[in-house]
């Protein structure tokens, strides 16, 4: 089937002055561009007063931890807003391999009651991913943290040489099945102690066959430069490409995320690091991230044990009292049970309930057993727009798609559309950079070929939008999107893999 999307301002993907043009799709590709007023199609979009882009890639997602991606195979939140590609794994953690590892090895994040959970090389994940077509095109890191932890059985210990080396063989053959590289969960309770010579050994082994390692930072508070630093000291001892997500700048450290950014900056020749942001104001926390660090504990079990001790929450609230922010909101709870909890502010249920706010954060982590998602709105909008100018800056959205009748979160469905109105409004980067940093840069950064730009051969992921709202959404060649029908196609999103041979 052939398409033609004709008089539209085409923004290729990198960076360059936008041209108006014509596109014509045969199959799955891109096959000219140009002024084809005599090339036919059989569908044909005019795209007048409209701007064309590549399909946004998003490159720290996580609705592989939400197991979304199987009861949500559309991903309709993700192409809505002009996303056709997304790569999960981050955060330490992924769906494959799963040596060692429990099927529920995302229970903070989401349920998998339900899922046939028969894989366990990275292999047989992505054929079954591949058998199974998404409205997008997805491809998945390795969690070093979870593989970490099916080695020492959920209790934190230094690893043996040997060990080491079983960790660093698995993360080898599961990019040579296609995973793009290793990601550390360092900012959980299960990887914030993982010593730095750990992360540098399976850094040099990662770099070895050519994937990326991408680092959930130990702190993205006050010790944020510290962190920073810690990354960019891996890539230049192993010369990893290294990405740093969702690197949010938070309200009480301006002035360290300031000096990260510049640190980041004058590294540049030397380290290849780049991070993401988004531009919401709002950042998600597992709930057990709102215990102070002697509370927490790699057993949720242990946590929920103590917690139920008087003498144990006194001490948790009197910490809450003096840190905790004062508008969390639930954004995300895995038991169906409690969905309804979803959306509401945690200070509104304490004065429904009659408790103070910090014993209802208590009672929430009791009742949730720790595994919920809350947020506050703690992000320095000034700082955003100097990360969002950084050189070095990537946009991804670090939410999931999820079901239409569940709680959205913002970044979740208006991640691309919010940046573009933002960079438009208070002129941060010409809009050419600013699609350049959603499409050509994460797909070379993340080595995801023949995509992220409008190039004669690329696979055919294009989206049309006016006025920064997308208006079709083109996946592998298939009309798969329309603000008009919304899902108007067949799922054709494909299984994304590493080149590495």
């Amino acid at each position: 089937m052939a398409v033609l999307i004709k008089n539209g301002l085409v923004y290729d993907g990198l960076g360059n002055i936008p041209e108006q043009r014509d596109v014509l799709i045969r199959g799955e590709r891109i096959t000219k561009i140009g002024n084809l007023s005599r090339s036919h199609g059989d569908e044909v979009i005019d795209a007048g007063g409209m701007i064309v882009t590549p399909g946004c890639i998003d490159i720290t997602t996580h609705s592989d931890h939400h197991y979304s991606l199987f009861y949500e195979p559309n991903q309709q939140d993700f192409v809505s807003q002009g996303i056709t590609s997304i790569v999960g794994g981050n955060c330490g953690v992924s769906l494959a391999p799963l040596f060692g590892v429990p099927p529920d090895i995302a229970a903070e994040w989401g349920s998998n009651v339900g899922i046939n959970v028969s894989w366990k090389t990275m292999r047989d994940f992505l054929l079954y991913i591949k058998n199974k077509p998404l409205g997008v095109n997805f491809g998945t890191l390795v969690g070093y943290t979870g593989l970490r932890k099916g080695i020492t059985k959920n209790m934190f210990r230094d690893l043996t040489d040997g060990e080491i080396h079983s960790i660093e063989r698995m993360v080898e053959v599961s990019i040579h099945e296609g995973a793009l590289g290793v990601s550390f969960g360092l900012g959980h309770i299960h990887g914030v102690k993982t010593p730095f010579y750990e992360i540098e050994h399976i850094a040099r082994a990662v770099t070895r066959r050519g994937g990326v390692c991408a680092i959930h930072m130990r702190d993205m508070k006050e010790g944020v430069m510290e962190s920073v630093r810690e990354c960019i000291e891996i890539s230049e001892h192993t010369q990893a490409n290294m990405h740093i997500s969702h690197m949010q700048p938070i309200k009480k450290y301006g002035k360290q995320y300031a000096e990260a950014l510049l640190h980041i900056s004058n590294h540049a020749n030397t380290a290849h690091v780049h991070f993401d942001v988004n531009t919401f104001e709002t950042i998600p926390l597992l709930i057990y991230e709102l215990l102070p660090e002697w509370a927490q504990d790699e057993s949720f079990d242990r946590m929920y044990q103590g917690i139920k001790s008087n003498a144990f929450s006194s001490r948790i609230i009197d910490f809450l009292k003096k840190n905790a922010a004062r508008d969390y909101v639930i954004s995300h709870i895995p038991d169906k049970a409690l969905k309804f909890l979803e959306g509401k502010s945690i200070r509104e249920l304490s004065m429904r309930e009659n408790k103070s706010y910090e014993s209802m954060i208590i009672q929430l982590m009791i009742i949730t057993r720790f595994r919920a998602t809350v947020g506050a709105k703690s992000v320095d909008t000034q700082l955003l727009q100097d990360a969002i100018n950084s050189s070095q800056s990537i946009i991804s959205s670090n939410s999931a798609a999820f079901g239409k009748k569940e709680f959205k979160q913002h970044q979740g469905i208006s991640t691309i559309p919010e940046f573009f109105s933002l960079v438009q409004k208070k002129k941060i980067i010409p809009f050419e950079k600013a699609v350049e940093k959603v499409t050509s840069i994460p797909a070379k950064k993340f080595g995801i070929k023949n995509r992220g730009s409008i190039v004669e051969g690329n696979y055919a992921d294009i989206v049309i939008w006016s006025e920064n709202k997308p208006v079709d959404t083109f996946v592998n060649g298939t009309h798969f999107w329309s603000q008009e029908k919304e899902i108007c196609g067949v799922r054709s999103g494909m299984v994304i893999k590493s080149t590495v041979k």
